[in-house]
């Protein structure tokens, strides 16, 4: 198997146990005139698996109640993902809200993306 990145990338996709959609800036020419749609739409269902780094740490004191942790969204490597997206993952039947602030790291089988949550416990 090793040494046959198609193979490998067929046996991997088949642990991603989410699904992502993923919104940012799109821009299209609309009669000569570059028009620029905020929140749209890149990718939508795209199979995903998320993993976390470490547990989420909650605030105290004034942002009490606030959480923020750090997660790696392992996807197709073919995606074209800009920083400063917002990605929805659904997987095991929860819904995360990320930001991607950062640089796809592409490999012939897989894409990682380093994603962001902050929210409210």
């Amino acid at each position: 198997m090793l040494g046959n990145p198609e193979l490998e990338r067929k046996w991997l996709e088949l642990t991603y146990d989410g699904v992502m959609t993923v919104m940012g800036s799109r821009k299209t020419n609309v009669d000569g005139e570059t028009v620029v749609t905020p929140d749209a739409v890149l990718y939508a269902d795209v199979p995903c698996a998320l993993s976390f780094s470490g547990a989420p740490n909650g605030a105290r004191g004034e942002d009490a109640g606030e959480i923020g942790y750090q997660g790696t969204v392992f996807c197709a490597p073919e995606l074209e993902i800009p920083a400063g997206c917002r990605i929805t993952v659904t997987q095991y039947g929860v819904t995360y809200a990320l930001r991607y602030s950062g640089e796809g790291i592409a490999y012939p089988t897989h894409q990682q993306l380093s994603v962001t949550r902050k929210g409210c416990a």
